[in-house]
């Protein structure tokens, strides 16, 4: 594997910069946020590479089990964070952390210990790097979903109020609404992998194969992670709007969008 230098990626942030001023004179208002993940993202992955470095030796599985649980609240925040309408009381973090966690943990521990079989089952080199490609489809697809629940039922109040007042169940109420969630959450997990091998090719298959692996073996990695982000971001996105939907009613099926805040 050919490494690449501190310089190189110096080098290469020059591209970002670059861009940045041309979107700002092009009326792009956002260079700043723009600027800052660009920032946030390195200064991550250089910690990241360096706790994970320490990790991968130690062979312990509190240290693998500790990355975990950070990888998890960080995630949680981020769907949080993304929303447009959040639930008061940390509730759109506690939906986002139930959600992701049951479905990527219950599915990490389940192809580790069947499918992948290393030794240990916890081993870091594989239980982290799978475990990040989940949390990260999960979370995007969990926060679109999440959002796009909220969002209409505050806009759709008053015809979701007149079912209703016409006898029909908070469930009923909700279909259009929840429908519209998993529509929209699910389509760019459906793009991801109709356009996986011959428009793209994905992260996981790539990396592998800049480290010199078979690209046939590689390609089964790739197929094994794909099938597992799909899985885990249909039944993530499932469990939080279901979670979300129970919560903006009332033991009485009323419309309680007091639940919601508006995000600063």
């Amino acid at each position: 594997m050919i490494h690449l230098s501190y310089w190189d990626l110096a080098t290469l942030s020059v591209l970002v910069v670059l861009l940045g001023v041309l979107l700002w004179l092009n009326g792009f208002t956002h260079v700043k946020q723009f600027a800052w993940a660009n920032v946030r993202m390195t200064a991550q992955l250089l910690l990241m590479g360096v706790w994970l470095s320490w990790v991968f030796y130690a062979e312990n599985w509190i240290w693998v089990a500790l990355v975990g649980a950070v990888m998890l609240a960080a995630a949680a925040y981020e769907i949080a964070k993304r929303q447009h309408y959040r639930f008061v009381k940390g509730g759109s973090v506690w939906i986002g952390l139930f959600s992701i966690s049951l479905t990527s943990l219950l599915l990490l521990v389940g192809v580790l210990t069947i499918v992948i079989e290393p030794t240990p089952w916890y081993q870091a080199q594989y239980a982290i790097p799978l475990l990040g490609m989940l949390l990260g489809n999960s979370m995007t697809a969990i926060g679109l979903g999440l959002d796009t629940l909220t969002r209409n039922a505050v806009q759709l109040r008053a015809q979701l109020e007149a079912q209703l007042a016409l006898g029909k169940t908070a469930k009923e109420s909700m279909a259009f609404i929840r429908e519209q969630s998993l529509h929209t959450a699910m389509i760019p997990v459906i793009n991801m992998l109709a356009a996986a091998g011959i428009i793209s090719l994905p992260g996981m298959m790539t990396g592998q194969i800049l480290a010199g692996a078979d690209p046939a073996e590689a390609v089964k990695y790739q197929i094994m992670v794909m099938f597992l982000i799909a899985t885990s971001t249909g039944l993530g996105t499932l469990i939080a709007v279901y979670l979300a939907s129970k919560r903006l009613f009332d033991e009485r099926e009323r419309l309680q969008l007091a639940q919601l805040q508006k995000s600063a």
